[in-house]
């Protein structure tokens, strides 16, 4: 017997059986009362709370906290499933030893999340898994005395999630050639290219160009996002270029021979889906593979979105301040043309200039360390350099510098480090003796080996007065 029509309420009436309706009407109340499937897991698997938690996520279709009335998808459940047996798997190991779910208190949430924050679990996980325990002790039944992650952690920023980026993910930050990748697409699948290219030329989600009626969604001046948006929340999004028009009229050509969608007729949404991604794997689109996704594309979007309303380039690409209205009002429009509901959202894609600074410097900092460390190739070298140059020209000082962005701690994708390098007196001006080129080859090679980053030596005297300098610092001889 299905487990939702094990325990149905019996009929009130004067006839002991239950018609069809009531019967239906009940399984679905009971399917849909979170206390009803936990009572029937815990009789169906009396003294194994693994099984009764299995049984639950099973039987009850998990609504979505936020938007509109809707299932959570399969990954959201997925996340649930795991963060529940992980909870269990913690507390058995503490020896706690627990024969329902309603054996459950409080004070084991806070014990297994304090568990997880001294085994150094990440931020975002920590904050994660305590919103879906906390719904879920709800639903056993729990009352907690605490409503947010920070209050249950012994230090309150570890579950601190740090939303803003601090390295782009759009492709041509990341010097990935969209033109170049397109033109391979178009040779595998051209109908995944021009999904591709919608997903470009709007900022449109993957599933949203895979679901989209390019026809219907049309309104002249602007495309009205309806289909595949993320739970239900639909948009509209400016059409402000020829680009754009171009793409669209591709769009809804194809759509014209396919019964108005941008998928061939023998495929779902989803198995579209899967068939973009695919293609894009073969043509090596993967953050393993080039260091992009397709995601990257809206933050491409987006980054290029703000640079045309501020005229800046965003914080995430080291742009200039811009005046707060103006930030916030760009910011405004990226998140409603990307289909978000909250401003504080596009930090994820533009980044903020408070958090550039904080990662700025601990990438220099770190930088600094690597190169300096005593015993390290280039700290080695230093000194031999120094020696060499003492022989020359006696009392001369050695300095090395890392100049331009690396200086201020930034990180620019296709543009190398430069390594300046001069000889300079007690006094501070700069000695007679030189470095060579072979020693600004050496010490460039030393410290791309360090960093693992592309590295070029330069003699100080060349580099202009205004470019910044960071000096490095190495221990005494």
């Amino acid at each position: 017997m299905p487990a939702s029509q094990s325990q149905l309420p019996k009929n009130k009436g004067n006839s002991s059986r239950i018609t069809n309706r009531q019967s239906a009407d009940a399984a679905t109340k009971i399917r849909l009362d979170p206390r009803g499937v936990l009572d029937i897991a815990v009789r169906e698997h009396k003294g194994d709370v693994h099984k009764q938690v299995s049984y639950f996520f099973k039987h009850y279709p998990i609504p979505a906290s936020q938007g509109r009335a809707r299932v959570v998808s399969s990954k959201t459940t997925t996340k649930y499933v795991l963060a529940t047996h992980m909870m269990l798997d913690v507390l058995a190991g503490k020896g706690v030893k627990l024969h329902s779910v309603n054996d459950l208190t409080s004070r084991h949430l806070l014990n297994v999340m304090r568990y997880w924050e001294a085994d150094e679990m990440a931020s975002s996980s920590l904050a994660t898994y305590f919103s879906v325990l906390k719904r879920f002790m709800g639903w056993v039944g729990v009352k907690l005395a605490y409503d947010s992650v920070h209050q249950v952690l012994v230090n309150p920023q570890r579950g601190k999630r740090v939303m803003s980026a601090t390295t782009s993910r759009a492709w041509s930050a990341n010097g990935v050639d969209f033109q170049a990748v397109l033109q391979k697409v178009h040779a595998i699948d051209p109908l995944v290219a021009l999904q591709l290219e919608m997903v470009a030329a709007f900022g449109l989600r993957v599933m949203e160009s895979c679901a989209m009626r390019p026809i219907e969604c049309d309104r002249g001046n602007h495309l009205a996002i309806t289909y595949g948006a993320k739970g239900g929340r639909g948009r509209v999004v400016q059409i402000q270029s020829a680009y754009q028009r171009e793409v669209l009229e591709k769009a809804k050509a194809y759509a014209s021979k396919h019964n108005g969608f941008l998928r061939t007729n023998r495929y779902t949404q989803l198995q579209a889906k899967r068939r973009f991604y695919y293609v894009l794997e073969q043509v090596k689109v993967s953050k393993s593979e080039s260091g992009v996704t397709a995601h990257g594309l809206r933050h491409e979007y987006a980054n290029d979105m703000y640079t045309q309303q501020t005229g800046e380039r965003s914080p995430v690409n080291h742009g200039n301040r811009v005046p707060l209205d103006q930030d916030r009002e760009a910011r405004r429009n990226i998140t409603e043309a990307l289909g978000h509901s909250r401003i504080a959202i596009t930090s994820a894609y533009l980044g903020s200039h408070v958090q550039m600074d904080r990662a700025n410097k601990k990438r220099l900092a770190k930088m600094n360390a690597e190169l300096t460390q005593d015993g390290a190739e280039l700290s080695l070298y230093h000194r031999q350099m120094q020696r060499h140059a003492r022989t020359l020209e006696p009392g001369v000082e050695l300095r090395i510098f890392v100049t331009g962005p690396a200086a201020d701690g930034k990180q620019i994708h296709g543009v190398p480090i430069i390594i300046g390098c001069g000889y300079f007196s007690a006094s501070g001006l700069r000695a007679a003796t030189q470095p060579t080129e072979e020693h600004l080859l050496k010490l460039a090679s030393c410290c791309q080996d360090i960093l693992g980053s592309w590295c070029m030596g330069q003699n100080d005297q060349h580099i202009p007065s205004d470019v910044p300098r960071f000096e490095l610092m190495f221990p005494e001889n």
